[in-house]
């Protein structure tokens, strides 16, 4: 069957240019094709809120799905831990980072400080993000796996159930059911995280919560905006490409869009969010009719100079350029909502909000892409297994939520040297901001909340934004599950596909290549991948 008579079937991670939403995992629950079956299916751990948390200004839903608001930091904060969790021994750890390398631990209050609390020393080694994958599997290779590492998939190793099995201790035993209340942060992480770790059925990995705070979005700049007298809402493409005209000023290095505002357009028209389940086969965005286009919109954004012209090089700066107010709307995640406004902390009347999402045409609505629910997953080495208490008491303290001491201690460092509170806001010092980047809350991290120091009114539109928007919200249906045949293709239909969108949208091909690699994917790989994770969603009881 030609893939363009069925309009959903495969996986994509990138949306508007410049902004990936960023699939961690290719892994999840149920059986891949050929693996052997390592046991019954795990309990999912019991969820149970920490008891005695500060009461949030705005709750967030029980899912965690959308997080609590605060408005202050708690000015007594909670004891999440009781007790000190180390045995005196080092916990050595490999993870990455997306800032720059921290201080090493003789120069870093941060991480000397969490090294006292926890009791036993952690050994760090912290990666870039650019070369973790080529550490990753240089480690597995040497078989020089640490206590705990973040698992991220490489090329090399694309076959997360095979690694885990052979490489990772099994958590069942100490995660299932009630047996997570032994560690009462992390039995407060929302039950729908911890399928990002789990193989053949059984638990493998730590979380790093994120829900919708994940999803991207496009900013705005209210502020800019009103001083023109425009106010609400596009209600079509149509409107916001009217929008982006009246707004256009490149005459004087002004420009409507940081980026063609490609996943934006996909939202207008429903295209899947990665994968959607029919009810019977798995529907891919990569060959939805829908795809050709939204990529002749964001096209036709672009070649009417709508777009900074630079949005494609190397020396791109959408978020610079947002914030100094030479673009009037940016793609990127809710979790950018309080850097904008700390970044722009001196420029008075600064303001942002997000669009909401038109049906293209008009007269409806469109659907945001809600992100995973967890960032990703951390595994303890089986070499560790003497130590499996150790580490999960360690991990607990890691995962302490937002209003305890602890979360102060593994975020921020020492009140003093690397933070203050001022007024209910944490004000990290210039010292204390590059020490705390120490990559751990992507071993394991607690649920995210919407936080916006000294700013209650930003964060009381974030949270409006956030539930106007997740109720119409488009999950991947295939989230944590395996296919096989998406672990070894899917990096390298990823390239082809991300490489033919940009030349699409600046002109240099037309829009129906689109339809032409599309078909080809779908009879090599593209079939049995959804074929393959159709299987595994029943196989996981969600059909």
């Amino acid at each position: 069957m030609s893939a363009r008579l069925d309009r959903r079937r495969f996986l994509g991670l990138t949306g508007a240019a410049g902004l990936t939403l960023g699939l961690s995992q290719l892994a999840g629950c149920g059986q891949p094709p050929g693996a052997q079956d390592l046991g019954p299916r795990a309990a999912d751990p019991t969820y149970r809120p920490l008891p005695g948390l500060p009461k949030p200004d705005i709750a967030g839903t029980a899912d965690g799905v959308i997080p609590s608001s605060y408005f202050s930091y708690p000015a007594d904060p909670v004891r999440s831990v009781r007790e000190v969790p180390g045995d005196g021994r080092p916990v050595t750890v490999l993870t990455e980072t997306y800032s720059a390398i921290a201080p090493s631990v003789d120069r870093n209050s941060v991480w000397s400080n969490l090294n006292t609390q926890l009791g036993s020393p952690l050994q760090i080694q912290l990666v870039p993000q650019a070369d973790f994958g080529v550490k990753y599997a240089t480690t597995i290779a040497g078989d020089a796996l640490p206590d705990m590492f973040f698992a991220s998939p490489t090329p090399d190793f694309p076959r997360t159930p095979e690694l885990m099995a052979a490489k990772a201790l099994d958590l069942s035993d100490h995660l299932a059911g009630d047996a997570i209340l032994d560690y009462p942060n992390l039995a407060n992480i929302p039950t729908a995280c911890w399928d990002v770790g789990r193989f053949n059925g059984r638990l493998y990995g730590l979380p790093s919560p994120r829900g919708a705070v994940s999803s991207g979005i496009i900013y705005r700049r209210d502020d800019l905006l009103k001083a023109k007298g425009i106010t609400g809402d596009p209600q079509s493409f149509a409107d916001f490409r009217a929008l982006c005209a009246e707004v256009n000023d490149p005459r004087n290095g002004t420009w409507a869009l940081t980026s063609p505002a490609l996943q934006y357009l996909r939202n207008m028209l429903d295209v899947p969010n990665f994968w959607r389940y029919d009810g019977r086969t798995m529907q891919s965005w990569w060959t939805d009719p829908g795809q050709e286009q939204a990529l002749e919109a964001a096209r036709s954004l672009f070649a009417a100079g709508l777009v900074n012209p630079d949005a494609f090089t190397a020396s791109a700066s959408p978020k610079a350029w947002f914030g100094t107010g030479k673009a009037y709307f940016t793609a990127d995640a809710f979790t950018a909502w309080p850097s904008y406004y700390a970044s722009a902390s001196g420029v008075e009347g600064f303001a942002v909000d997000g669009l909401a999402i038109p049906a293209f045409d008009g007269g409806g609505q469109g659907s945001m892409w809600l992100s995973f629910p967890s960032f990703g997953f951390s595994a303890i080495s089986k070499d560790a297994a003497d130590r499996v208490t150790t580490l999960l008491k360690v991990a607990d303290y890691l995962a302490a939520p937002f209003g305890s001491a602890e979360y102060l201690t593994s975020k921020y460092g020492v009140e003093g040297p690397d933070y203050a509170i001022k007024d209910g806001n944490i004000v990290p010092t210039k010292s204390g901001s590059a020490a705390s980047q120490l990559g751990l809350k992507y071993l394991v991290d607690a649920p995210q909340v919407n936080f916006i120091p000294g700013n209650a009114d930003a964060a009381r539109t974030c949270d409006e934004l956030l539930r106007a928007l997740v109720p119409n919200a488009l999950s991947n249906d295939a989230v944590y599950l395996y296919s096989r045949t998406a672990a070894d293709r899917f990096a390298q239909s990823q390239t082809r596909f991300t490489a033919l969108e940009i030349d699409i949208m600046q002109g240099r091909k037309p829009v129906s290549a689109w339809g032409v690699e599309a078909d080809a994917w779908w009879t090599r790989y593209g079939q049995q991948m959804s074929e393959e994770l159709a299987q595994a969603y029943v196989d996981a009881g969600r059909g």
